[in-house]
């Protein structure tokens, strides 16, 4: 039932427009080493106007970071679903990718299955961005700046019944905050969208990326995993918007 609701709210958030910007989607709080827990946690203060704002608090390595919820809906509108926030809330994984132009980015994990497969947002420190939806019952694999420091590849998987694990990749354009086309006019058939499996990806310029993929598959159980992938291809996508 969860994953219906989450669901419907995958659908919804291509639509959504960015947030109301009165308040910054990540705030990094000041606090004391002893008040700080392990497990991530939902905060709620009282505003002056006796409206309650709610946070989810997570400790990282060298800061203390708190997701707003009233900035974002789709996390907002899950927890409101679920019985028992706090549990899933611990459940969730937040790390801090990478700053680029005193810009914190982040990626959380939450709404995991029983086959480790989850939905991430990508959040920044900037408030005058939104969040984006980037996968949904997939896991997360890598992330890779463009040589000009201005997009940013993120790379995720599913797992099959099969030997192998099919894949996507989501570009994000840091400039504009944008979700950004992957485009082959000589392709027939869409490696996208967890439909085919890739090896590898890296950017040739700031424009175009590589991904290595296979010729074909093999399914014979008895192969190793060299035996099921015999060739690759090596294939061009340009970065569009």
């Amino acid at each position: 039932m969860m994953k219906k609701i989450l669901g419907l709210l995958f659908l919804f958030v291509l639509v959504l427009t960015a947030c109301s910007h009165e308040q910054p989607a990540i705030v990094k709080v000041e606090t004391p080493p002893e008040d700080t827990k392990e497990e991530p946690e939902l905060i709620e203060e009282v505003t002056d106007n006796e409206k309650v704002d709610e946070f989810i608090e997570f400790t990282l390595e060298e800061e203390v970071v708190r997701v707003n919820l009233n900035q974002i809906p789709i996390l907002s509108s899950y927890l409101h679903a679920v019985k028992d926030r706090q549990q899933v809330i611990e459940k969730m994984d937040f790390q801090h990718l990478l700053n680029i132009d005193d810009n914190d980015i982040y990626l959380l994990e939450f709404s995991c299955n029983k086959a480790d497969h989850c939905s991430y947002l990508l959040l920044d420190h900037n408030s005058e961005n939104t969040d984006f939806l980037v996968a949904d019952l997939a896991s997360y694999e890598e992330f890779i700046l463009s040589p000009e420091g201005t997009k940013l590849l993120l790379k995720f998987s599913r797992d099959t019944s099969q030997e192998y694990s099919v894949s996507n990749i989501v570009v994000i354009d840091l400039q504009e905050w944008d979700i950004m086309s992957l485009e082959n006019d000589d392709i027939e058939n869409n490696l996208l969208d967890y439909n085919w499996p890739i090896l590898s990806t890296s950017w040739v310029d700031d424009e175009s990326i590589l991904i290595s993929v296979p010729d074909t598959l093999q399914t014979n159980t008895e192969k190793t995993d060299t035996e099921i992938i015999e060739t690759t291809n090596d294939i061009l996508f340009n970065v569009s918007n």
